[in-house]
């Protein structure tokens, strides 16, 4: 196991990562830690290279980040080391986001998620309509 360690980000490898790969994430994930308003306290990336050749993803990728003492978490798998960091950003971005509120004090979600709420909600408004009061049975 290899471990790099520059500044709060650190990266550790198993298996065979590429050579160049510790770096990729490490620039990566330090991109997505940018934009969060909160002070980061450390960020821990592991890369896992599977030895199976019958692995379908043998790449894995994940990360433990702590923004201000909570602990946030995201994984993503890939058939390269790239497309594994490629999907641990976009997770770690997106729960960065609907963890943290924005300028509003809103919390942040994405447009899938509020479609979703709203479909929730006008099913059960159509659910509760259309029965009778007990006062009526």
């Amino acid at each position: 196991m290899t471990v790099s360690d520059t500044g709060p980000v650190q990266v550790r490898t198993a298996g065979m990562v590429p050579s160049r790969m510790p770096e990729v994430a490490r620039r990566r994930v330090t991109a997505v830690l940018r934009h969060v308003g909160e002070p980061v306290l450390f960020a821990r990336i592991m890369l896992t290279m599977a030895a199976d050749p019958a692995v379908d993803r043998p790449a894995t990728a994940w990360a433990m980040v702590s923004v201000n003492g909570r602990l946030v978490r995201a994984s993503g798998t890939g058939g390269t080391m790239n497309d594994a960091i490629g999907q641990l950003t976009t997770r770690l971005r997106i729960r960065l986001e609907r963890a943290w509120p924005d300028e509003r004090g809103q919390l942040r979600r994405s447009a899938a998620t509020r479609r979703v709420w709203h479909r929730r909600l006008a099913l059960a408004r159509s659910v509760t309509v259309g029965r009778p009061c007990a006062d009526q049975l």
